[in-house]
């Protein structure tokens, strides 16, 4: 039985114009009802999204590269030379903890964010971030990415922070122009009291920086290890059908289609954009003390053959 489509949101029109695809999306909306969890009700303004109706993308995707730390490994040469990372910062602020503190049975890394600090550009340096091309992608037009984060306990989340999410091309940030031509950057944020969201910086975002989007369709609880997982479609490079998802603990969380990642079909999916830091910019997003962030188990997947 086919169900009636939900409804969706879409991003603001970029520019230039688009072609909207005939594919309404329907036959991705399709699969057995899911129960919904109960939002704040600041979150009416986001009444356009949905939750997936498909399973989290760890189900329905292969990895390609898993980024497990070994016993004993430097972050700094893990991220440099295991990992290949550009775009390095931060380095400083990077530790391994060990299996039995991550209580997950295996390192993992850990993020400081040192009191006063918040963007990459402000004063001090907070945080960490590099970027990670996976050739294994193969110029992906689809992708999933799944990983685990554990804010510490009693973390003050201030206004709010970056964490990792998929990137393609340039991956553009911190105020880039967004062409339709050099890719693209999909990380996410936590907010205040921990919300989450998804930070775009796409083709038709309004936003002079990234467009918030779902804020509040779940929380981070500090303490707890939380496991995210995002998938991407691409959209054709004239037409403004691009889809993001997001699972939470493998709960369905958010749905959002009509986003134009590209204008060319010589942008893709290209890796993993890490990326964490308090802020925006300036002394409202700092951090008022030391903090930390746990991360582990990234793995990036393309869709079964």
């Amino acid at each position: 039985m086919i169900r009636p489509q939900l409804p969706i949101i879409r991003p603001r029109r970029a520019k230039r114009h688009f072609r909207r695809s005939r594919n309404t999306g329907a036959a991705l909306l399709l699969g057995p009802a899911l129960a919904l969890a109960s939002l704040p009700a600041h979150a009416a303004s986001d009444g356009d999204l949905t939750r997936p109706q498909v399973a989290a993308c760890s189900t329905r995707y292969a990895p390609v590269q898993t980024l497990a730390m070994k016993a004993n490994d430097d972050p700094e040469d893990w991220v440099k030379d295991t990992l290949g990372g550009q775009r390095r910062w931060g380095e400083q602020n990077l530790q391994q903890l060990s299996a039995a503190d991550s209580d997950l049975g295996a390192p993992a890394l850990r993020v400081t964010y040192p009191q006063g600090t918040s963007s990459p550009s402000d004063a001090e340096e907070g945080g960490a971030g590099f970027v990670m091309p996976v050739p294994a992608l193969r110029q992906a037009d689809r992708a999933c990415l799944r990983y685990q984060v554990r804010f510490q306990s009693g973390f003050d989340f201030v206004k709010g922070g970056k964490l990792p999410g998929l990137y393609g091309g340039d991956g553009p940030t911190g105020g880039d122009e967004v062409t339709g031509e050099n890719g693209f950057s999909m990380r996410l944020m936590w907010r205040k009291q921990g919300q989450g969201e998804l930070y775009e910086y796409v083709a038709n975002k309004e936003s002079d920086y990234g467009e918030s989007v779902g804020r509040g369709r779940w929380r981070f609880t500090p303490g707890q290890w939380v496991t995210v997982e995002q998938e991407i479609v691409l959209n054709d490079p004239d037409e403004e059908n691009g889809i993001a998802r997001i699972w939470i603990d493998g709960q369905p969380t958010l749905e959002q289609h009509g986003i134009v990642y590209r204008t060319t079909d010589r942008v893709h999916i290209d890796g993993l954009m890490f990326s964490t830091f308090f802020g925006g910019h300036g002394s409202d997003w700092r951090t008022p003390r030391d903090q930390t962030v746990d991360f582990a188990d990234f793995t990036l997947m393309v869709p079964k053959t």
